[in-house]
């Protein structure tokens, strides 16, 4: 009697095994949006991505949150700075980053490099210089996916591996690569490479902090960018400094 249960029960356990649906792994493209999924939604994330092509290489260093963030970029012996708090974009750089970047006349870019300019919404240069928030820092990530790798162990930290190319439609053309966090599946590094006509270029962000909110001060005092449009250029400098990470 005992030994027909026991057969019973192993029968009616391998029909259950049998009978149950296969668990898929996720496509690349699947895992692709989960990742970018869980990233959007993350309160906060520090990134550092270099860019190189022939000679080239800008070196941009950033905390990323929904609707505020902070970056520096530096292009040689060029730097400025941007921060995001609210409605409002504050930027601080050097005269060339002041014509470059805002469109000031030299002239005026000389006299206020170095000092904090405030820019609403309204003023032509803010979508050139706001794009420091969570969704504009994840927009960098350009891969269409076409396979995934087995999860490895890199320096102590296990992650997992989406490859493919630079989606069409986009100026430059190349491959790229996606390592997640397997613990988390959220973005580790991100690195490119191709060409853009005849000139090679590459690409690597790193993402780390992950859910670290930190405050992201806007500068004590700036000038408003309205005001260094309508105003002939006055001597001034302030000195507060923030910390951007």
């Amino acid at each position: 009697m005992t030994v027909a249960i026991v057969v019973f029960l192993a029968a009616e356990i391998g029909l259950a095994v049998a009978q149950s649906p296969r668990v898929r792994p996720p496509t690349p493209a699947q895992l692709l949006h989960e990742a970018l999924t869980a990233a959007g939604a993350s309160d906060a994330f520090h990134y550092r991505a270099v860019w190189s092509a022939d000679g080239f290489s800008q070196i941009v260093v950033g905390d990323a949150r929904p609707s505020s963030g902070s970056e520096t970029v530096s292009v040689g012996s060029d730097r400025f700075t941007v921060v995001v708090s609210g409605q409002v974009a504050y930027f601080e750089g050097g005269a060339a980053a002041l014509r470059d970047q805002l469109g000031l006349p030299a002239a005026a870019a000389s006299v206020y490099a170095g000092n904090w300019i405030s820019l609403q919404q309204s003023d032509g240069p803010y979508p050139s210089v706001e794009g420091v928030t969570t969704s504009a820092a994840l927009a960098q990530v350009l891969i269409a996916p076409s396979a995934t790798s087995p999860a490895r162990r890199i320096q102590g930290v296990l992650l997992s591996r989406i490859t493919g190319r630079i989606p069409h439609g986009h100026e430059v053309t190349g491959s790229a690569r996606l390592d997640l966090l397997s613990s988390s599946n959220l973005p580790s590094v991100y690195s490119a490479h191709g060409a853009d006509g005849g000139e090679r270029w590459s690409t690597t962000i790193t993402f780390s902090r992950w859910g670290v909110n930190s405050p992201v001060p806007a500068p004590a005092a700036a000038l408003p960018f309205s005001y260094l449009q309508g105003s002939p250029p006055v001597a001034r400098k302030d000195t507060d400094v923030i910390d951007t990470g």
